[in-house]
């Protein structure tokens, strides 16, 4: 089961009109949670980090912990920046499939290669021209589902078969506003807002490096 696109982003309001500033609600949500944490990015012990993406165990730990802290599971909503070049097809994702699948037999000695077509974007049409969410001048598509599927976009594969390689989510919360989960671009941490209890439940979760994080500017630098 994949992740529904929305082409209605006003659950995304209460981000958009919190009052925290700007560049918090963008890197931790919006203000008004107990307590905050950062998932580094990655598991207990490694060193190197990915930057902007928690991979698929690290997103799978989390949330199997956020699903235990929210009346709402199976509705929650999911932002993925829109300037990943998997999304928008083309030129901008030509390079990623050029050798994917199997290898073609060279044609003709004195023939000219067909240049294959581009590829198409990862959604249809109508998700492609839809509404997003603004959010720190940035700009994301919206998602809805159950937290169990989240980082499955239901993206169409590249011509070859291949499936996509698309980001985890950016932005994740539930319909009950329980928690707060923000994984930004060029980061090597996910954010996490919620209660003291969802803090201390991933505090103690052997799987996931966390620490404690403040709601303030000077807690970023």
């Amino acid at each position: 089961m994949a992740l529904i696109p929305l082409s209605d982003v006003s659950p995304a309001d209460w981000l958009v009109d919190d009052p925290g500033p700007a560049h918090l609600r963008a890197r931790l949500g919006p203000s008004g949670f107990t307590a905050h944490v950062r998932v580094l990015h990655a598991r207990p012990g490694e060193g190197d980090r990915d930057e902007g993406h928690l991979s698929d165990p690290l997103l799978d730990a989390l949330c199997q912990v956020l699903a235990r802290h929210t009346s709402t599971p199976s509705d929650c909503f999911f932002g993925l920046w829109d300037g990943y070049g998997e999304i928008h097809g083309g030129d901008a994702v030509d390079f990623l499939s050029a050798f994917s699948g199997s290898p073609r037999w060279p044609g003709r000695v004195f023939t000219r290669e067909k240049p294959p077509p581009p590829e198409r974007p990862a959604f249809s049409s109508p998700v492609m021209s839809g509404p997003r969410l603004g959010l720190g001048g940035e700009a994301y598509l919206l998602f809805g589902g159950p937290i169990a599927e989240a980082g499955r976009w239901g993206a169409t594969h590249y011509r070859s078969g291949a499936p996509r390689d698309i980001n985890s989510p950016n932005l994740m919360w539930p319909a009950d506003h329980a928690w707060f989960v923000t994984t930004p671009i060029d980061g090597t941490w996910t954010g996490v807002g919620g209660t003291s209890d969802l803090v201390d439940d991933l505090l103690r979760e052997p799987r996931l490096e966390v620490v404690r994080q403040r709601y303030d500017e000077g807690a970023l630098r």
